[in-house]
């Protein structure tokens, strides 16, 4: 199975602007340098001394020297990745610390043989952001090609220290309303900022969503889960969404400020006496930051799952089999719809829903029939647009007609393995409905797409007031209308009492 990789990154160089990545279980942790490294003269250039870590002593390798950089000096805040290597212990000297993210096996490109010579340390690059930014993929066995012995001979035998056997943990560290709270690196997934939420689905405890590679993630206040404040979210330049990945649970966390990935031995974290806070892991310490509120992510938003689950975007795997998606996506979305507005309001059912992206995006067709009304390049896949508004003839005069603009959403379809985007006003819910009724009849002027419209259901409303919502029949809508077959199904005709057979809008 293709699986996502996670991976620190690090800023190598802030003038060339250079980001180095290493696959997350090889860190152990990264820190700020405290104290001088001890410099060794020795004939490795880029070995940039030694210094103390928790009663060892390890050897800090300068990569701007072993890259052959230009520029090879470091400021004086500059970070030290400690990484671990033949169950030794190294550093590695960086300007900053960037984050922590997943990456698709696609993402990662290896470089050609031709271009690798016996002292290249870098074989693969990670390109993300459709090729806007690039992170070279630091291969530890290229670095450490001897095992690191040629590093470790120039350590002094009387520096060094053994090793204890010990187990450590990982842990995203963040600050929340002045406390430091820890997040297992495990459950970590990405950090975005906080400009990129969508407040579209602000309902209770959930502040928003983003919207990443396909799927809606809701993100929630981490202040408010941990009952430190009722206040409003006031976010600042610091303020980041720290994105969460907890078994089948995804999630963002808004958080102060994240500080950096931290490593602790496991014999030193202090158990929580009781069961009064199922979401505390412990408590943990170290030089920079003397309490640690460490958390069990699971529990922290165990009361909030149920809406976290029903706002997920549930995107078919290619190696799954069709009835394992199937029963997946039926247990996440059973029930839900997708209310969103045209003038009035429609809805569609979120097991239908497969993202939801800018309205602005997709590309126009001059001359077309009118039904089409632009395309979309989908990460690789050509999607036809169809405005729900124009398609359902909201035009009455109390319903003002809009241009798409950035306001206006695509919702993108999926049935049967084809897509279609939706071109709406506006998204303005998430609801639940365990009941729906047949549709027992509509205006004249929306006949000819009855087959779209064969169910409603009752929405209570922003105001209070309840009204009947009709829900749109994906499937039908690729299939009778823009003339798409079922993959699985060859097509046949239409016949004069086949509800597709009427005439095109």
């Amino acid at each position: 199975m293709n699986q996502e990789q996670l991976f620190a990154s690090f800023i190598l160089d802030r003038t060339t602007g250079i980001e180095i990545a290493l696959p997350a279980e090889q860190v152990i942790e990264a820190l700020q340098i405290t104290e001088p490294i001890q410099p060794l003269p020795t004939g490795t250039p880029f070995l940039e001394g030694i210094m103390p870590l928790r009663g060892d002593v390890i050897a800090v390798i300068n990569l701007k020297k072993r890259l052959a950089l230009a520029e090879t000096a470091y400021g004086p805040d500059a970070k030290v990745a400690v990484i671990q290597y033949n169950a030794k212990r190294y550093g590695l000297l960086f300007d900053d610390i960037r984050d922590v993210l997943r990456v698709a096996p696609q993402a990662i490109e290896h470089l050609d043989a031709f271009l690798l010579t016996e002292e290249s340390v870098i074989a693969d690059l990670i390109k993300l952001e459709q090729g806007r930014r690039t992170l070279e993929l630091l291969d530890l066995r290229r670095l450490f090609a001897d095992g690191g012995a040629a590093v470790d001979s120039m350590v002094p035998l009387q520096e060094q220290a053994p090793t204890v056997q010990r187990t450590y943990s990982q842990f995203v560290i963040y600050s929340c309303r002045e406390q430091v709270y820890g997040i297992p690196v495990a459950d970590a997934r990405e950090i975005c900022f906080f400009s990129d939420i969508d407040q579209t689905f602000k309902s209770g405890k959930v502040e928003g969503a983003l919207q990443l590679r396909g799927q809606t993630i809701p993100v929630l206040c981490s202040a408010t889960l941990l009952g430190c404040t009722d206040e409003h979210l006031k976010p600042t330049e610091a303020t980041r969404i720290l994105v969460l990945q907890s078994g089948s649970l995804s999630f963002g966390l808004i958080v102060d400020a994240i500080h950096q990935i931290l490593v602790m031995a496991d014999d030193t974290i202090l158990p929580i006496p009781g069961e009064h806070l199922p979401y505390l892991l412990g408590v943990g310490s170290n030089e920079n930051y003397r309490n640690i509120m460490l958390i069990d992510v699971q529990e922290l938003v165990r009361a909030q799952v149920d809406r976290i689950t029903a706002m997920s975007r549930l995107r078919k795997k290619e190696e799954e089999s069709a009835g394992e998606a199937s029963v997946t996506r039926h247990v996440i979305t059973e029930h839900c719809y997708l209310v969103f507005a045209i003038g009035k309001h429609y809805a569609i059912e979120l097991k239908d829903v497969q993202e939801i992206i800018d309205g602005g995006d997709f590309m126009s067709i001059a001359g077309g029939d009118g039904l089409v009304q632009g395309i979309i390049n989908l990460r690789g896949r050509i999607v036809p647009v169809v405005s729900l508004r124009s398609f359902y003839h909201c035009t009455e005069q109390n319903m003002v007609d809009r241009q798409p603009n950035r306001d206006d959403k695509l919702i993108i379809g999926r049935a049967n393995g084809n897509l279609v985007a939706l071109l709406v006003d506006e998204i303005v819910t998430i609801y639940k409905q365990e009941r729906f009724h047949l549709t027992p009849s509509l205006r004249p002027e929306l006949q000819a797409k009855k087959d779209t419209l064969d169910r409603l259901i009752e929405f209570v409303n922003g105001s209070g007031l309840k009204e009947h919502v009709l829900v749109v029949n994906v499937a039908n809508i690729l299939r009778n209308h823009l003339r798409i077959p079922d993959p699985e199904i060859p097509a046949a005709p239409l016949g004069k009492d086949d509800p597709g057979a009427t005439d095109q809008p």
